[in-house]
């Protein structure tokens, strides 16, 4: 068995490429430099020295190095592992947590079989398998992989998002929500699920989104995703005094591009206070230099005020970042009349 492992492994090598083009431009300069090295490393190190026989060890480094992002390193050590072992299933979820960050799906999904024939009652095998056949787009084979899992415990929360995601990508939203819900009955602490839930409510402008955004930014306060989430159903559904209070929210730790040019259309369109909009564009633009929208936006603020040079001037900024801007075409060609 050992020997058959060593074979598929190494094959696994040829098929997974890590560039290693810049390895040499990486190394220290030579110096006085001492190079430190995370405790939880050394003491891993100093853990295979002293028992270099240990598969669980080079395996446990893996998971390390995956964290890391250091994936040839994670690779090195579950080529290790599998040299020791090769009868343990969680050894191959790692490696194809490894070949997953290459976009090696197919690699991946070799692994992730090989899991699941060793044990099939591993969920984490086959709901990664089910992640995988997602990401693929190929559905029903997901949803298949999950029912296994649901088959071995209805109450899996993870089992039921996935689900989820599988229903929201086939355009079935009141399915993506029921598993959704479900997710979140199973695990109150579900953030990416609230997430899931306030995005497909709020695309309904269903009143439900507020209460799933808030959970989520009850589990992650600072989270700027559902704070721009929230502040756009406000702002869709046209309660602009909620939206301006959660964007100002989202300004206080995170200096959004997206959140001030929002800001700048509801005090322009909705509001009729044409500095603040004018101050909330460019806010986005000194984020974001490059900020085409804004730049129009700003232009027609101007234009709107008779301030025609200066809506002149943007809209020539605007075409000079996107030359195929229509909008911005047409209100130059009528002010340069």
């Amino acid at each position: 068995m050992k020997n058959k492992i060593s074979i598929i492994v190494i094959s696994f090598l040829g098929i997974l490429l890590f560039s290693c083009s810049n390895s040499s431009e990486s190394k220290p300069e030579e110096n006085n430099t001492t190079i430190t090295f995370p405790k939880e490393l050394l003491e891993l190190n100093q853990r295979i020295k002293d028992d270099s026989k240990n598969s669980d060890l080079y395996h446990k480094r893996a998971q390390y190095f995956v964290q890391q992002k250091d994936f040839q390193s994670a690779l090195d050590d579950m080529l290790s592992a599998l040299n020791l072992d090769s009868t343990k299933a969680p050894y191959y979820l790692t490696l194809a947590d490894i070949y997953f960050a290459g976009n090696k799906t197919g690699t991946a999904k070799i692994a992730l079989e090989r899991a699941v024939k060793l044990n099939d009652k591993n969920q984490d095998a086959v709901l990664k398998l089910a992640e995988l056949y997602l990401y693929v787009k190929q559905h029903d084979k997901s949803i298949e992989y999950i029912n296994k899992v649901l088959r071995l415990d209805e109450s899996n929360p993870k089992a039921y998002f996935m689900k989820g995601m599988n229903y929201k990508e086939l355009k079935d939203t009141l399915k993506a929500i029921s598993s959704m819900q479900t997710a979140v009955e199973q695990d109150k602490t579900y953030y990416n699920a609230y997430m899931q839930l306030g995005i497909l409510c709020a695309a309904q402008k269903n009143k439900l989104a507020p209460e799933y955004f808030k959970n989520a930014i009850r589990l992650d306060s600072k989270s700027v995703e559902a704070w721009y989430g929230l502040g756009k159903y406000y702002q869709d559904v046209q309660d602009f005094k909620n939206a301006i209070e959660t964007y100002n929210s989202l300004l206080k730790f995170d200096n959004n591009k997206n959140a001030k040019y929002n800001l700048g259309v509801i005090y322009f369109l909705n509001v009729k206070d044409y500095k603040n909009a004018i101050q909330y564009y460019s806010d986005a633009i000194n984020v974001d230099p490059k900020y085409v929208e804004a730049y129009y936006a700003r232009g027609v603020c101007y234009e709107t005020m008779k301030y025609k040079a200066k809506a002149i001037a943007d809209y020539k900024a605007c075409l000079a970042i996107n030359a195929n801007f229509e909008l911005a075409q047409i209100s130059l060609s009528k002010l340069e009349k």
